[in-house]
């Protein structure tokens, strides 16, 4: 037999198993309907990353529902926002609101010891206050001694004190989060001024106004940001968790 007849022979074996393994991947992926860490890293996973997810059954059940509702409403609203909304106004509307989150940033950073953190946001915030009016313009990035940081939270503040995520969670309508992460959102809500138990808007009028804003303002870019990831990823479920706990754990340690 001649070497470049042996050469072709061994071209098309490698060529039928490449292609019989795909194939089985394909049945294997359709049977399951997703397909886990280990199917899809097997023994090659970094295990510092593997995230630790024991309510996974119930998670995805849960993702399950929020897929639906992200498809099927959530998103046509935030399409119908953007269709309607000029750009302009849809900035503001969105600064607006990222102002008002600031004794949420302030605590954050606070709770952290980050002291010129701190003052970076209460000058952005009085400065977006006044010139900016009320936030819709963000007339602190003119300034350089106040250049945008990155946000912090209590759920930061938690790790930074070297308490763990503990199990992954998906909660519904929320989203991706872990029990760490839970526990710091209900630390937000303390001092966020639009949310209770301590909202500073009393009747249920305005209350609803704000929140359906602040809703719409945030949406289409998440929207843009899950559909992605749906149509890329093989499993969006383990997509999103890594990428979630991924993004926690830099914000943490930066």
């Amino acid at each position: 037999m001649s070497k470049t007849s042996f050469s072709q022979r061994a071209r098309s074996a490698l060529l039928l198993a490449f292609l019989f393994n795909l194939a089985a991947l394909g049945l294997f992926a359709k049977e399951n309907d997703f397909l886990s860490e280990d199917d899809l890293y097997g023994d090659f996973e970094d295990e510092s990353k593997i995230v630790w997810d024991p309510l996974q059954p119930v998670n995805r059940a849960v993702f399950k529902f929020n897929d639906f509702i992200y498809v099927n409403v959530v998103r046509h609203i935030a399409n119908g926002y953007t269709a309607i909304t000029p750009d302009v106004v849809e900035k503001g509307v969105s600064n607006f609101f990222q102002n008002l989150q600031y004794p949420v940033r302030l605590t954050g950073n606070l709770l952290q010891g980050r002291l010129k953190g701190a003052r970076i946001e209460t000058e952005r915030f009085l400065v977006d206050s006044t010139l900016g009016v009320v936030g819709i313009y963000k007339a602190s990035n003119h300034f350089e001694r106040m250049q945008p940081i990155a946000p912090e939270d209590f759920g930061q503040a938690l790790g930074a004190w070297g308490i763990g995520g503990g199990p992954y969670l998906v909660l519904p309508l929320l989203g991706p989060s872990n029990l760490r992460d839970l526990i710091g959102r209900a630390g937000d809500r303390v001092v966020d001024p639009l949310a209770d138990p301590f909202n500073l808007i009393d009747d249920w009028e305005p209350q609803l106004v704000l929140g359906t804003a602040d809703f719409l303002s945030n949406t289409p870019n998440i929207m843009r940001l899950y559909m992605r990831i749906k149509e890329e990823a093989i499993d969006p479920y383990s997509a999103i968790k890594s990428g979630y706990t991924e993004r926690r754990r830099s914000m943490i340690e930066e």
